[in-house]
């Protein structure tokens, strides 16, 4: 995902479906979040700056998390370009419940999950696209 100077062109809003959510979709520090049919999801790395807040002072870790997530449009009647997320654990921190939620956005025909936060730098973003899922595997006879 690119951004475009100063108005940063982050895309049109995507209209997912629960299908379309299945399965893992990653970035390019390594974090990623997977997502199942049953409502449920994971997460590994995901940005510090977005979540500190719900985090102890002295929280030096990675964020990890899970939960469960549901679909839903940014505007009434517009496309399901939200996802919920309802953390029930978020790095390891027993008092860390938290309900957040990520942008879903298509780019030069690619759909994006985005979460926006104020980091260091000033306002920034963490994008995550759709791993393909592996070919072959059927069974053969």
């Amino acid at each position: 995902m690119r951004v475009g100077g100063a108005l940063a062109d982050y895309g049109d809003p995507a209209d997912l479906r629960p299908a379309d959510l299945v399965g893992t979709w990653s970035n390019v520090d390594g974090g990623n979040l997977v997502f199942t049919a049953d409502g449920r999801f994971t997460a590994v790395k995901l940005p510090y700056e977005r979540f500190r807040d719900f985090l102890s002072h002295d929280f030096a870790g990675q964020v990890d998390g899970s939960g469960t997530w549901k679909l839903r449009s940014s505007q009434t009647g517009g496309p399901m370009n939200k996802v919920d997320l309802d953390f029930g654990q978020l790095a390891d921190e027993p008092e860390a419940r938290v309900g957040d939620s990520v942008d879903a956005l298509v780019q030069d025909g690619k759909t994006y999950l985005v979460f926006f936060f104020v980091g260091d730098g000033g306002n920034s973003w963490r994008a995550y696209a759709k791993t393909p899922a592996p070919s072959g595997g059927g069974g053969g006879g």
